[in-house]
């Protein structure tokens, strides 16, 4: 049985993550690539961050900060997983034109509708 707070922060955190994709989609369209990056990025740790606690559940078993930080990195889809391996800080506040991040808020929104799926899924077997 999964307790009501912990489906509601999943379910939470995906829509805050599917929000901040809209907001980086229209970000690429008024030419902010490096705000459009930093709002996929935020939507892609939130998105792992879900697909973490699916395999290792809070209510079980807390992670620490640093494990977590750990493994969420590990579930990064394949282009923000070779920015996570950079200097993050340095990364995302660097000028990046639209075309540029194009690529990274596509990948993100496919990797947060692929974690929604899994969620539903997890949920139904639960």
């Amino acid at each position: 049985m999964i307790p009501t707070r912990w489906r509601t922060l999943f379910e939470d955190q995906l829509a805050d993550a599917g929000q901040k994709l809209d907001l980086a989609e229209r970000q690429l369209r008024d030419g902010e690539g490096g705000r459009a990056l930093q709002g996929a990025y935020q939507a892609v740790v939130g998105a792992a961050s879900v697909r973490v606690w699916l395999g290792d559940p809070p209510w079980r078993q807390t992670l620490s900060a640093d494990e977590m930080q750990r493994r969420a990195q590990a579930e990064f889809p394949n282009l923000f997983a070779a920015l996570a391996a950079l200097d993050l800080t340095d990364v995302l506040t660097s000028p990046w034109t639209a075309a540029a991040a194009a690529p990274y808020v596509s990948e993100s929104r496919a990797f947060v509708a692929e974690t929604s799926e899994r969620l539903h899924q997890w949920l139904a077997e639960s």
